[in-house]
């Protein structure tokens, strides 16, 4: 009963006080999210193939950077981004731009070693091929792995953008008014209704998780790939 209360305050854990004030809520955890991927991405194809150079002064300074990053906790970089990096730059950072940049930081690592994952995995007979039909090797990288490697690593993508969806929880610890937070408040505001605030919070991150689990899977197979459940069910046929 005090759940189906919560759905009066739905707004509120939507879109926080948005359009009176700033956005928030579940809105705001997706905007950060995709943000954070997006520039996150573009950071982490630099990274992954300065990971896998053959030149050192580009190869090691992307793998410390990828090892320092994920042997961090978030908060602690959220932490460092929030505090720091305004002395650094001699302004002040919104605390939106402070998050969106530590979490950026933050999927860059990340998604760094999913590149160089699924550029490892095109076999390099195919570059060796490529390059005797007189490819150079960065062409033979860019025309003939690089689209076979973004195929292979777009459920790795998917499941990562899940997780750091749910990461993006970890930004109400500098005061960004997100899912959490709204919940956080709405509990504050009504003690005896708090079990009912956290779980109505829990349901807004599985239903958009359990979302992109389902489109996950339906572009998985809308681009051919392999569905190992299949493949496992009729191997468990065969051997029976």
């Amino acid at each position: 009963m005090e759940l189906l209360e919560q759905i009066g305050n739905w707004k509120f854990y939507l879109m926080g006080t948005y359009p009176a004030g700033e956005l928030g809520g579940l809105l705001l955890n997706l905007l950060m999210a995709i943000l954070s991927l997006t520039l996150g991405f573009i950071a982490a194809c630099i990274l992954g193939l300065g990971r896998i150079s053959r030149r050192s002064y580009i190869h090691y300074p992307c793998a410390a950077y990828i090892e320092t990053l994920r042997a961090t906790p978030l908060i602690m970089i959220i932490f460092w981004f929030y505090f720091f990096f305004p002395n650094v730059l001699g302004k002040p950072v919104s605390l939106f731009w402070s998050a969106i940049i530590s979490l950026s930081a933050y999927a860059a690592a990340y998604q760094a070693e999913i590149v160089r994952a699924g550029i490892l995995a095109v076999s390099k007979g195919q570059i060796e091929a490529a390059m005797a039909s007189g490819l150079t090797r960065r062409q033979a990288i860019r025309i003939i792995v690089l689209p076979q490697a973004f195929k292979m690593m777009i459920p790795a993508f998917m499941s990562f953008y899940i997780s750091l969806f749910k990461d993006t929880s970890v930004t109400y610890i500098i005061g960004m008014i997100e899912l959490t937070q709204t919940g956080i408040i709405i509990s504050q505001r009504q003690p005896d209704k708090m079990f009912s605030a956290y779980l109505f919070m829990a349901l807004g991150y599985f239903t958009v998780c359990y979302g992109i689990s389902l489109i996950a899977r339906a572009l998985e197979k809308r681009l051919g790939m392999l569905d190992y459940e299949k493949v496992r069910d009729k191997e468990l046929v065969l051997t029976n």
